[in-house]
């Protein structure tokens, strides 16, 4: 059965949604080449860190439905930090892989601001079912990861900037790495997420599809074709 609304009703349901905040449906991946210490010796590969943009007033709270569309058999688990959630341990046991090559899932509960982030001790956050394990290779398809203690607010957006996403308001939501690897791609791949404003507000849910930040020197090619569009007018 069709069923139209009154122009003011929809024009009002819009307003609100726009006040509620709305993700852009992008997730952001930015890959670079890694190596340093591991526990007990050296390591090296490629990393792709996932960002999820989102308004400046929301508030992560799960991602489900993911599909990692790369084809990729295994990621890196560091010897002292193994398993998807995240698991810094400190002490000896606190290496470089493990901060800053181990591969996790996150839902924000990272700092951002200095650049690539580094991995933290666990603050309430654990693979869904449809994941396959925490210790798994790879997410299965239709993984999950949620904050089971959203009253923390660690997936509150943040400023992207200091990660290469100039403008952009997000959160942080897994690495993934491999090692001896010269590059892959998680573009393509894609998930829903669950947000909401903060403690008492609705939950919302969309859908994000993973898409390629361009590299510093595209970027600056893209800037100049604008430049030159506008001056050409």
């Amino acid at each position: 059965m069709n069923m139209r609304m009154p122009l003011g009703a929809s024009l009002a349901i819009a307003v609100a949604a726009s006040a509620q905040g709305a993700m852009t449906g992008n997730a952001y991946e930015v890959g670079y080449a890694w190596s340093g210490d591991t526990f007990g010796g050296t390591t090296s590969g490629y990393v792709v860190d996932l960002y999820l943009e989102l308004d400046a007033s929301d508030v992560l709270l799960n991602i489900f439905n993911y599909n990692d569309v790369s084809g990729n058999s295994s990621y890196y688990q560091g010897l002292t930090a193994n398993g998807w959630a995240p698991n810094l341990q400190g002490s000896v046991f606190d290496t470089q892989d493990a901060r800053e090559f181990d591969s996790f899932v996150a839902v924000g509960g990272v700092d951002v601001s200095a650049g690539n982030p580094l991995q933290v001790g666990n603050y309430g956050v654990s693979v869904d079912p449809n994941f396959g394990g925490n210790t798994n290779a790879v997410p299965n398809p239709n993984a999950g990861w949620y904050n089971g203690d959203p009253s923390n607010l660690a997936g509150a957006a943040g400023d992207l900037t200091a990660v290469g996403l100039n403008g952009k308001f997000g959160v942080f939501i897994g690495r993934f790495s491999i090692e001896g690897s010269e590059g892959f791609s998680l573009a393509g791949s894609i998930g829903e997420a669950t947000y909401n404003q903060g403690l008492g507000t609705p939950g919302l849910q969309e859908g994000f599809t993973v898409v390629q930040v361009p590299a510093p020197g595209a970027l600056a090619l893209l800037g100049l074709a604008g430049l030159a569009s506008r001056r050409r007018r």
